[in-house]
Formats: C-alpha cells, sequence, structure tokens
C-alpha cells in the first residue's frame, strides 16, 4: 500500500494526435480515475493490469478524437464487468450529449440503452469550482487550445496532494494557474509547429518557460509528438507508454 502522500499513475498512453512510436494519450491515477479514454484506453488498461471495474471517474478534457474514441468500447466493457455502484464522467458542459451522440454515430446505440438500464452513469459538467465526482474532489481550468472547442485542465486533490495536469494546450493563463496551484504537474509537449500554422500545443520551448515560472513543481511530460527532443529540460520525466510512477 502507498504512503498517504504518493500517487500512483499508470500512463496508458504518451502520445499526441499522430500517436507516432506510441500509443495515445491516457492515463489512471490510482488504480481508479481514467483521464482520457483514448481510442486505446480499453486494450492497454488490460496491458497495464488494471480492472475496468475498479474505475470509478472517467475523466475528459476536450472532445478530440484521440481523447474521447475509446468511449463506445470502454463503455460496453464496464456494462459487463461493472457492479452497482455508480461511476462518473466528467468533461466539458455537453459531454454527456457528446458521449451518447458517439455511440450513435458508431452504430451502436443499443449499448446506451443497455448502459441506462444496468449501470448507475452519472454525468458532471466542469463549471471552474471545486467539484465532486464520487471520491474524487477536483477543479476544471479552461485552457486555450484550438477556438472551436473548449479545452480544460485540471486539479485532481489526492491522497493530501494536488495533481494537475494541462489537458491540450499552449502557452496561457489557465495553464500557469494550473502550474502554480500543483504539487506536481502532468503536462503536454506535442512537439514543434510547423511554420504559419496556428500554435495550439505547447513544445520545447514552451515548457521551458513554464519550468523558469514554476521552478517548484515538478513536470511529468505526456502527448509527446516524434520529434520532442527533452534532453535539455531539466527536472522533467518522460514517462514511457505502460510506466507506472509514484509522485
Amino acid at each position: 500500500m502507498t504512503a498517504a502522500s504518493e500517487v500512483v499513475v499508470d500512463f496508458l498512453g504518451t502520445g499526441n494526435f499522430l500517436a507516432p512510436g506510441r500509443y495515445w494519450n491516457s492515463f489512471v491515477l490510482d488504480e481508479s480515475i481514467l483521464v482520457e479514454p483514448s481510442p486505446t484506453a480499453l486494450p492497454n488498461l488490460r496491458r497495464c493490469g488494471l480492472a475496468v471495474d475498479s474505475l470509478d471517474v472517467i475523466v475528459v478534457s476536450h472532445f478530440h478524437a484521440d481523447h474521447t474514441f475509446g468511449w463506445p468500447f470502454l463503455l460496453l466493457e464496464i456494462i459487463h464487468r461493472r457492479e452497482s455502484r455508480p461511476i462518473f464522467v466528467v468533461g466539458p458542459p455537453g459531454v454527456e450529449a457528446f458521449l451518447v451522440d458517439m455511440l450513435v454515430l458508431g452504430g451502436v446505440p443499443n449499448v446506451l440503452a443497455e448502459a441506462t438500464e444496468k449501470l448507475d452513469l452519472r454525468f458532471v459538467e466542469v463549471d471552474g469550482s471545486t467539484q465532486e465526482a464520487g471520491p474524487l474532489r477536483f477543479q476544471a481550468i479552461e485552457v486555450e487550445h484550438v477556438p472551436h472547442l473548449r479545452c480544460f485542465g485540471y486539479l485532481f486533490h489526492l491522497a493530501g496532494r494536488v495533481v494537475g495536469y494541462s489537458g491540450d494546450t499552449r502557452r496561457c493563463d489557465g495553464l500557469d494557474k494550473l502550474a502554480e496551484r500543483s504539487d506536481v504537474l502532468i503536462l503536454e509537449c506535442n512537439g514543434p509547429h510547423a511554420p504559419g500554422l496556428p500554435i495550439t500545443h505547447m513544445d520545447v520551448d514552451a515548457v521551458r518557460e513554464l519550468r523558469e515560472r514554476h521552478p517548484s513543481v515538478p513536470f511529468v511530460l505526456t502527448h509527446l509528438g516524434a520529434d520532442v527532443d527533452t534532453s535539455e529540460l531539466r527536472d522533467v520525466v518522460v514517462p514511457d507508454d505502460f510506466s507506472r510512477l509514484t509522485i
């Protein structure tokens, strides 16, 4: 059993949208909180030996495919494995409707009917305050990613610590708020931007600048691109897929 001040993080994937030699970004906190139901979340839960029926909370940062398209498969597995206790789904405003639409577009609306009948499924839309979803206390902070989607980072209150997660973001005030309030920050580092395209993610230079503003906060980097070179960054951890960290 871990000490009260420790949080265990299992990384199901650490790659960006293109999954360049890594699976899509997704991780589990203390074997019970799944952050980002990525397309490969379910098989990678199995590979890591993590039981779906131990999940109490599923957290979504925004509605891009690499963060959400594992939902139909995950939900079906939960239906078959879940006991009677509730499961909470946390996400941006509209999260329930978005995930319902995904089942319809995927041609499996019957899964929704089965879930409604068999599960105590509870959706929690973030509102910026300190909220609760079953055993999890959290705060969502809006960050800047793409103009057509709202994206959120999170502060997770676990084991007497605050674990921050950036979601997908570029440099912005919300990201600094996350960093200054976190005991450790799980931070995206997508890679260099193509010239002339809008900046929608963090790169190594942006991570370095954030590191300089918040030198006491350990960073754990995920959502990595193929060409990310973190060798010159100090005080960062770069996990591989299927890594387990105690933070």
